[in-house]
């Protein structure tokens, strides 16, 4: 009787050794797959930004229009991936406000010129001056990005471990770590390269307009890393995961912000997301989800209805969706705001869904906080029907409806926007509502990968 006492002890101390294992081995599965991630965003920012460089040099020396306005926006596009790759990193709690700048206005600037020239217009010599411009610092932020890769022996040291933090509350990194080689760049762009003089969505003097749709007082952090968890486990969270703040700071901005780190419960495994919120009123301004999506499985009109059902779950009333881009493993959806029947394309919402499970990976706030209010639309004297018939002159229309765009100077226009073909090609022009006048002409790209404009 005491042996199968003794028997029945071993057996149950054998099957809690046996749990004990897996559950070490699923958790360290876990961890090199998280690790995994992190190594590919950063090899994709070394490899986009290597790219930006080679094209802003092409850039500088195509004479051909054509070929120009190809190289330009290719600099863009590499230039926004190369900031989606950034926010993919494990260092949320560090602020590289100036990298992530420096890559917006690069790309923004790039595309400005790709659409001045597609207009069959010529860069002026200050345009000229100013891509050499930042072709120079891309170079230079190439070479360094490089020299942090190649010092990796074996894996990353990410530096997010052994810090500390002085008497002003400056952060200090481990030296030799990927956020102090990132650190020291972002002071470097911050301090040393001149400001991009232009008119532009990132441009200095229209980041400077204060947004409209940030409304309420003062919120304390407690309160921030309250909304932060609510938000994130009651619309991010999947598989009965529940989320914690484990790090907060201020960020400064045009919409100054706490930024928040959360992460599952202990003996949870789940990827870190940041959340920013906005200081006055708790406005979820953008996420973060460093979830790595595995192969894709979600079609394109499934991610897209989840992007949808999101955006309208966290409050986001008459919203329509105007675009998508996807990548390998991932769908960007964009949806503005309508004001009943019109389109008012500054208050734009982004969304970006990994094609595998249906996470949502990213949420992108700041063009709708910055540009949405309720507009006093000026008297429509040049009506629909006028609109049509101008176009219909150069193109066959295909549909034609009211909207609101922004302009380079951050100003708007009240306009009709007119979807239309010429051949196997599709444009949009945009008449001012008053005057009749052609405010703007875009030309739609279709690509296997999604629609865009320019």
């Amino acid at each position: 009787m005491q042996n199968r006492h003794w028997w029945m002890i071993a057996a149950v101390l054998l099957i809690i050794g046996v749990l004990f294992w897996h559950y070490n081995q699923e958790n360290v599965r876990a961890k090199n797959s998280l690790e995994a991630g992190y190594q590919r965003a950063l090899f994709a920012l070394v490899n986009h930004v290597q790219n930006l460089d080679s094209l802003l040099a092409k850039g500088q020396v195509s004479q051909d229009s054509s070929q120009g306005v190809l190289t330009l926006a290719s600099a863009w596009h590499e230039a926004e991936s190369a900031r989606a790759s950034l926010s993919q990193l494990p260092l949320g709690q560090f602020n590289f406000t100036a990298v992530q700048k420096y890559l917006a206005q690069t790309g923004d600037y790039s595309y400005s010129l790709a659409q001045k020239l597609a207009r069959g217009a010529k860069l002026d010599q200050h345009e000229q001056e100013t891509l050499a411009q930042l072709s120079r610092e891309t170079a230079n932020l190439n070479r360094d990005l490089q020299a942090l890769v190649s010092s990796i022996q074996l894996q990353p040291s990410w530096g997010t471990k052994k810090i500390t933090v002085g008497a002003k509350g400056e952060i200090t990194v481990p030296a030799g770590s990927i956020a102090a080689g990132l650190k020291k760049m972002d002071s470097y762009l911050a301090d040393e390269v001149p400001a991009i003089v232009y008119d532009g969505p990132f441009s200095e003097h229209i980041k400077q307009i204060k947004p409209r749709a940030v409304t309420g007082g003062l919120i304390s952090l407690d309160r921030a890393r309250q909304l932060a968890e609510d938000f994130i486990n009651s619309h991010v969270a999947k598989n009965n995961l529940h989320y914690q703040v484990v790090s907060s700071r201020r960020v400064d901005g045009n919409i100054p912000a706490y930024s928040l780190t959360l992460r599952a419960e202990e003996n949870q495994a789940g990827a870190e997301i940041m959340v920013d919120i906005s200081q006055h009123g708790g406005h979820i301004i953008q996420l973060f989800n460093s979830h790595v999506p595995g192969e894709p499985s979600l079609a394109t009109g499934s991610a897209i209805r989840i992007a949808e059902d999101f955006i309208q779950a966290i409050g986001y009333d008459d919203m329509i969706t105007t675009g998508s881009l996807r990548h390998p493993q991932t769908l960007m959806v964009t949806q503005v705001w309508q004001q009943e029947e019109v389109v008012a394309y500054p208050d734009f919402v982004k969304v970006t869904v990994a094609l595998d499970n249906g996470e949502i990976l990213a949420f992108d706030a700041r063009g709708y906080l910055t540009a949405h209010r309720k507009r006093d639309l000026p008297q429509v004297e040049f009506n629909g029907d006028e609109a049509h018939d101008k176009a219909a002159r150069r193109l066959i229309v295909d549909r034609i409806r009211p909207a609101i765009i922004p302009l380079g100077d951050a100003s708007e226009r009240y306009v009709w926007e007119v979807k239309g073909r010429v051949g196997d090609q599709t444009f949009l022009i945009y008449y001012n509502t008053s005057s009749g006048a052609e405010e703007k002409i875009l030309r739609i790209i279709e690509t296997p990968d999604g629609t865009y404009t320019m």
